[in-house]
């Protein structure tokens, strides 16, 4: 792809050049300041600025300002942040400069990792939460495998949800939308006694679908889910406090059913004389009219609890952290994307219906850490750690028994044992001269046992097998002022080895897993804030070299069989930059802008399958390519944010008003690892707006209305061809998520 210059009219320009002409304005509004961040990405309490690792910081306030009630809103504030939706929340994930995970295995950590509360999620639906009572976010871009309980080779996404408070508070938020959404969140904390606290919390959510099912005359595309967590803190004495928490949630939804993009008017089934499988339905892209006789539909229910114990040991503190979450997902996907009847045609009218594919996955996970921090001394300070986690996932899938296309019936059950020793040293050398140094022996052990309950003869395959890696990272900040941070940082990252468990596992596959992926970041930072604490202006730059990158590619086979095949792609290099800034422009207006630059470029990766109608003269031979060269999938070459605060003082009511203008746009992606031309997105924008008032004495209520894509911008974060299910004719499905359309609502926060 051709890099494009940075032309005069770009939005970093324009942001910039406003806040250079507002340097006057700025100088009356002295009692302005940016609000600090504190983040523990090092494991301790620190100011964002502070840090030197490329992160994206959100405190509760910037949260509920940017309405973000769900992981997968994080990505219009980020850089460098992308989401990813498949048909199922398993084929759904983040990815980070240019790399995350998206695959249909149980067997594959994310490279991009989630972590709730200090405890890791282990599979990628996960991930893909609902957030609710949340103290802060971090975004950390790049690998994060010193640290933090599972090691991540692209990027980290650290959730804290809020503590019981000292006083009794309690809150409630409503919201209601015109595409019939209705959410209730709310909290109640405080003190039981001097020594105990609590914090109770949870909501409902519950969205009518905004997909037609014309065959039904319904509506998918829905969801349904509630939440509640419940916290105690019990501070025994000066040196001690334990902290208990605990969760249920449930998620009932029929999504996600993919709608056509284009398909050929003669395309049927297997090329079999079939009824036509979009009747009524012009395939655009914005089409949101489907046809499914078995609706894509599922159940998530999480619970989890975990135990964090802090206590001074002389001058030292040591903490423990106790985890054990349980994660179940029943899925049901119409395989055809039709309403055809196939079981009638194969079955001579004896059954009716179409081929569907009926998946359980169950999780457990149970994980311990302990982490000895020293005292902050004047020159250094350290901490030691160590980290084990215990994962077995079950998972059972049924396609198509009993027909001569696309049969599947498997059982398999995924291990993963890890154990590592970790540890950070912070040595202050010479004034304003800092250098950090962490290192990490990572111990894992992975194992599998699948059946294939149609195999004629023996359909088993298991195995085990173990690695280990020693991990390191080492940065050097200076800081020449007291508001000036730059900074040298190298890391390495690490995403462990796995078996690719999908229909047709075998012996042979499991005695050879996917090999682990690692990855070597090289970057550069610069930390600022200036004008007396009213302009906050970050930079970062980025060189990062994966080896042996996990990459799924799906396909069907002329037999009609569906092939998942995981393998190790040679190398890739991910560069770039990101600026993030951050500006109180005269008394009542604050601007925003993020923005990334990236390169995500496939340097190695011979004999890659093709892609669907690939010719030779497009590069396809013998069934396979090269893709030297080539883009990785879903990572913009550009992608920025822009975002506008206005305070209306209005003295004379109770109340002061806002108004909030949030802009996200990204460059053209392809969503196909194969590059295949058909499955591009191209360049979109979108713009969000809010006004409302909140009470200026004690914050007591909060009203906003707000419209969501103002331009009703359509767009899609998935595209698959899937011209061979339909006799080699054009046949490209798409997801269009909620907010690829216009919707406006009214959100009314309470506090007591």
């Amino acid at each position: 792809m051709p890099q494009r210059p940075l032309s005069q009219s770009h939005p970093i320009y324009a942001f910039v050049a406003l806040c250079l002409v507002s340097i006057s304005p700025l100088a009356s509004a002295q009692d302005r300041m940016l609000e600090e961040v504190v983040v523990t990405a090092q494991k301790r309490a620190q100011d964002a600025q502070d840090v030197p690792i490329g992160i994206t910081a959100l405190s509760a306030q910037m949260i509920e300002n940017a309405g973000i009630t769900n992981t997968t809103d994080i990505v219009k504030l980020a850089p460098s942040l992308t989401f990813g939706q498949g048909n199922n929340k398993q084929n759904s994930g983040f990815s980070v400069r240019g790399v995350g995970t998206l695959v249909f295995s149980i067997g594959v950590e994310n490279s991009v990792a989630v972590v709730i509360d200090d405890v890791s999620t282990v599979q990628a639906g996960q991930s893909l939460a609902n957030l609710y009572d949340i103290e802060s976010i971090e975004v950390l871009r790049g690998p994060q495998s010193t640290l933090f309980g599972k090691s991540a080779s692209a990027g980290l996404i650290n959730v804290r949800t809020k503590a019981p408070s000292d006083q009794l508070e309690s809150s409630v938020e409503l919201t209601a939308t015109d595409d019939d959404q209705r959410r209730i969140a709310g909290s109640v904390s405080g003190p039981i006694s001097d020594a105990l606290g609590f914090r109770l919390s949870g909501q409902w959510d519950e969205l009518d679908g905004y997909y037609d099912n014309l065959t039904y005359s319904s509506e998918v595309n829905e969801h349904e889910n509630y939440s509640l967590r419940g916290k105690l803190r019990w501070t025994p004495g000066d040196s001690t406090q334990i902290d208990l928490n605990a969760y249920y949630s449930q998620d009932e939804t029929s999504c996600c059913n993919l709608s056509w993009e284009s398909l050929d008017p003669d395309a049927r089934l297997f090329g079999l004389p079939l009824d036509e499988p979009a009747a009524g339905i012009t395939p655009s892209d914005e089409n949101r009219d489907v046809r499914r006789d078995d609706i894509t539909d599922s159940e998530v229910d999480n619970t989890g609890i975990n135990g964090r114990l802090t206590f001074d040991v002389g001058e030292f503190t040591l903490t423990s952290i106790s985890a054990y979450d349980n994660w179940q997902y029943d899925n049901i996907e119409d395989v055809d994307f039709s309403d055809v009847d196939v079981l009638g045609f194969f079955t001579g009218g004896a059954e009716q219906g179409g081929f569907r594919a009926n998946s359980a996955v169950e999780t457990d996970f149970v994980s311990q850490e302990f982490r000895l921090a020293s005292p902050l001394r004047e020159n250094y300070d350290y901490l030691l750690g160590f980290f084990y986690s215990d994962a077995d996932t079950d998972r059972s899938f049924r396609r198509n028994q009993g027909l001569p296309i696309l049969p599947s019936s498997w059982d398999a059950t995924a291990g993963t044992e890890n154990m590592a020793l970790f540890g950070t040293v912070n040595w202050r050398f010479a004034p304003n001269f800092e250098l950090t140094a962490g290192l990490r022996w990572n111990s894992e052990e992975v194992s599998i046992d699948y059946i294939n309950n149609l195999a004629t003869e023996d359909g088993t395959a298991n195995n085990s097998d173990s690695d280990s890696e020693v991990l390191g990272n080492l940065s050097v900040q200076f800081t020449p002022a007291e508001d000036i941070m730059l900074y040298a940082r190298y890391a390495q990252g690490y995403k462990g080895q796995a078996y690719n468990v999908v229909t047709g596992f075998t012996q042979e596959d499991a005695n050879n897993p996917v090999a682990p992926e690692t990855s070597d970041l090289y970057e550069l930072g610069f930390r600022s804030t200036l004008w007396d604490q009213r302009l906050q202006l970050n930079a970062t730059l980025f060189y990062t070299e994966y080896t042996d990158y996990q990459a799924q590619n799906t396909r069907i086979s002329p037999e009609g069989e569906f092939i998942n095949k995981l393998r190790n792609v040679g190398e890739l290099e991910t560069s770039g930059f990101e600026l993030e800034a951050r500006a109180l422009i005269g008394e009542n207006l604050t601007l925003n802008l993020s923005s990334s630059y990236l390169d995500a470029e496939i340097k190695e990766f011979e004999g890659a399958p093709c892609y669907p109608g690939q010719t030779e003269a497009e590069g396809c031979v013998g069934d396979v390519q090269n893709l030297e060269g080539s883009t990785l999938p879903n990572a913009p070459e550009w992608k920025y944010n822009l975002g506008a605060d206005y305070h209306l003082p209005l003295s004379e009511l109770p109340f002061y008003g806002f108004i909030r203008l949030n802009y996200t746009w990204q460059d053209e992606v392809g969503f196909s690892l194969s590059q295949n031309p058909l499955t591009q997105q191209d360049s979109y924008g979108t713009a969000d707006l809010s006004i409302g008032i909140n009470e200026k004495a004690s914050d007591l209520y909060r009203v906003t209305l707000f419209v969501n894509n103002i331009a009703d911008e359509s767009f899609s974060n998935a595209k698959a061809d899937v011209r061979q299910l339909y006799g080699s004719s054009t046949a490209i499905i798409q997801n269009l998520p909620r907010n690829s359309q216009r919707y406006y609502g009214i959100r009314v926060k309470l506090q007591f």
